[in-house]
């Protein structure tokens, strides 16, 4: 007995002590999350780019994760005012939307100088779209100095898409070539059936694959139940859909129709436009993590987790809620009409404007209801506002 006395204690100790660990890392949390004002700072802008969405970034070597004093980060916009905004945050006479364009950032850091637009230009000198289309983009991306990107072209009445083209911009003196683009209808929206794919929603580069992510609709059936599916690209052939092969669940498959089925989802609930990110340093090194707005349209940011970018993502964690909608409810009623509100949506990360560890993510702020007689509501409802996840 009194062998086994100092072991028994010192069992107890060591059960104590584990305890104690446990309770610690209980404690310590698994993510944080802040809203990241200095990258706001470069889009809340009061002349030229004024105001818009979509907003996607990559970089000019194609890589995540590479991001220096002589970098070089793309933007591509969705719909997008030009113009300037008065005092009261209205827009100035003369104020011009586009339905897409693009931006470059010199460096690595959030300096609103540092940025510069692009765009078309009209005949009577106002912006226009860059390409021949009202083109509503997906994500991009730059492979052996050509940029790659699809725009889907939506009846603003109806909302039914139209495309996708694959839009191609060679890269020369590190900028695009917008002179030389080349666009094509490419088979990357299947609509047989009682589902319908699109692909082009997010773009994750592993070597010399892209994995290209689409979101999958049942026709009829509420949007925030979209879900999340899977191709992948050859990057030395990523404008010749022909190459790609489309994940079912247990295989890949040359058929775009094959991925339209319940074992090819890989996550529900998603936003029109995501990001997937292989993560670098952190608790998530070497994972897969899913960012998107919870439910395509509403206030949550989630993030998931996987193993490889076709594995079925983790349970959904939400990371932020987006304070807007409730802050401006009161004020944009006042201002735009009982039926008025603010939306948030398409929130995705952006590992090129991010470090190890962490990830900086965009979300899309919009007004919604307006009274008759309203077009746009005032700037301050329509620029993207980013924040910072450390995971």
């Amino acid at each position: 007995m009194k062998t086994k006395l100092p072991i028994l204690i010192a069992l107890y100790l060591l059960f104590l002590f584990a305890g104690l660990v446990q309770q610690v890392a209980a404690k310590e949390p698994v993510f944080t999350c802040e809203a990241a004002a200095d990258w706001t700072a470069v889009l809340d802008r009061t002349e030229g780019w004024i105001a818009g969405d979509g907003i996607f970034s990559f970089g000019l070597d194609g890589e995540a994760w590479k991001t220096d004093e002589n970098s070089k980060t793309f933007f591509i916009f969705s719909d997008s005012f030009f113009g300037g905004v008065n005092p009261d945050k209205s827009y100035k006479p003369g104020s011009v939307m586009i339905n897409h364009c693009m931006a470059v950032l010199e460096g690595g850091k959030p300096d609103p100088e540092k940025i510069r637009f692009l765009h078309g230009t009209a005949a009577d000198g106002r912006p226009k779209n860059l390409f021949d289309r009202n083109y509503w983009h997906g994500d991009a991306i730059i492979l052996d100095s050509v940029l790659y990107t699809t725009g889907t072209v939506v009846d603003p009445a109806t909302w039914e898409m139209e495309g996708p083209w694959m839009i191609k911009v060679p890269i020369r003196d590190e900028m695009p070539d917008f002179s030389r683009t080349e666009t094509k209808r490419v088979e990357l929206f299947h609509k047989d059936g009682d589902y319908q794919v699109l692909f082009g929603i997010g773009i994750c580069r592993q070597g010399d694959i892209s994995y290209v992510y689409g979101f999958r609709d049942k026709k009829g059936a509420p949007f925030f139940q979209r879900q999340l599916v899977v191709a992948k690209a050859p990057c030395g052939s990523f404008d010749n859909v022909s190459t790609w092969r489309f994940w079912t669940g247990d295989r890949w498959s040359e058929k775009i129709a094959d991925t339209n089925r319940d074992e090819a989802v890989l996550a529900s609930g998603m936003s029109n436009e995501l990001s997937v990110t292989k993560m670098k340093g952190g608790r998530l090194d070497g994972k897969f993590v899913l960012v998107y707005t919870e439910g395509c349209v509403g206030p949550n940011l989630n993030f998931a987790v996987a193993d490889s970018p076709y594995d079925k993502f983790s349970k959904p964690t939400t990371f932020y809620v987006c304070p807007e909608p409730e802050m401006y409810d009161a004020q944009i009623k006042k201002d735009c009409g009982p039926k008025a509100s603010v939306i948030t949506y398409n929130a995705k990360a952006h590992p090129q404007l991010s470090r190890p560890g962490e990830l900086v993510v965009s979300y899309n702020l919009n007004a919604w209801g307006l009274k008759e007689g309203i077009i746009f509501a005032e700037k301050t409802y329509y620029f993207p506002r980013f924040v910072r996840l450390k995971l």
